[in-house]
């Protein structure tokens, strides 16, 4: 699928619903892609286990408020450390990242 390369042709696209989950996809992929390669890289050349709030947030490219969400809602775990920091286990938030990769043939919601 081309991609329009101006404002002007954007106006004109009409997208049925398959081809806008295919371009959605495919966006979502060329984005994704480069951030889990470096943290499969970063995973793979042993750096810490354990992450700062700060250092999560820039690891998974999330806003604190949205990290805090998904520590309430359980979709990752926090870890609280002896002198009452908040930890992230790099693995689970790896494994968070894979998770929210679009699948292939998924629908959109």
């Amino acid at each position: 699928m081309k991609l329009p390369n101006t404002l002007h042709e954007v106006a004109l696209v009409m997208l049925s619903l398959p081809q806008l989950h295919e371009l959605l996809s495919m966006l979502l992929d060329e984005k994704l892609q480069p951030l889990l390669a470096a943290v499969h890289l970063s995973a793979t050349q042993g750096g810490s286990e354990y992450l700062t709030t700060r250092q999560a947030l820039a690891f998974v490219h999330l806003s604190k408020p949205t990290l805090n969400k998904l520590r309430r809602e359980g979709r990752i775990t926090a870890y609280h450390s002896s002198d009452k920091r908040v930890l992230y286990r790099r693995s689970e938030l790896v494994a968070y990242l894979e998770a929210s990769k679009p699948k292939e043939g998924r629908q959109p919601c």
